[in-house]
């Protein structure tokens, strides 16, 4: 019992990045609230078919899609290794949300993912219009349709993460998500934001 109590403690600390400190107050596990900054970055249009559709983007969509790719380029990697650290933990725990400090992991993650997708939701919506006559939603900025996917997985993996769901069940939405984050971070849409 003392090994088992002993291996959550260290597991739980590694998630959230905590280091023994004393008595000092543990380091914050939530992410900073991102603040988007002016920069110089410009959409690449070269990529068949974004530089067709040139024309159909407003400077509201490149402001969206420059903000958005700051955030993935600062905040990303660090809200998916949370993710990752607390599917292994909860795994490891046998998907028991009543074990010691599975709860409040999950409530701290799901958190950091509501506050990254509340920053992306408008930013995702502004990089797609509709197409007529057929209405179908594109987005003409290359990777524009990436963020958006991206910002839908967070909202999932949160949503799971409140219901109390199996590791299992939520390892469908955080593999899409690496996907669509993986995707935007080697097509070098972001680079320079």
């Amino acid at each position: 019992m003392f090994r088992w109590a002993v291996t959550t403690a260290l597991g739980l600390a590694a998630l959230l990045g905590l280091a023994p400190v004393g008595h000092a107050e543990p380091a914050t596990p939530t992410l900073p609230v991102f603040t988007p900054y002016p920069s110089n970055w410009q959409p690449d249009y070269r990529p068949f078919p974004y530089n067709l559709w040139q024309s159909r983007v407003t400077p509201e969509m490149i402001t969206a899609e420059r903000e958005a790719c700051q955030w993935i380029n600062a905040q990303y990697q660090p809200l998916m290794d949370q993710v990752y650290g607390f599917q292994h933990f909860l795994a490891e725990q046998g998907d028991y949300w009543t074990r010691p400090g599975v709860t409040e992991a999950g409530d701290i993650v799901a958190a950091n993912l509501d506050q990254s997708a509340a920053f992306l939701d408008p930013r995702a919506h502004t990089l797609f219009i509709v197409n007529y006559p057929d209405q179908s939603e594109y987005s003409p900025l290359f990777h524009g349709d990436s963020i958006y996917r991206l910002w839908y997985q967070f909202t999932q993996i949160s949503d799971k993460i409140k219901q109390r769901m199996p590791s299992g069940v939520i390892n469908a939405n955080i593999a899409t998500a690496n996907v669509y984050g993986t995707v935007i971070r080697d097509s070098g849409v972001c680079r320079g934001a």
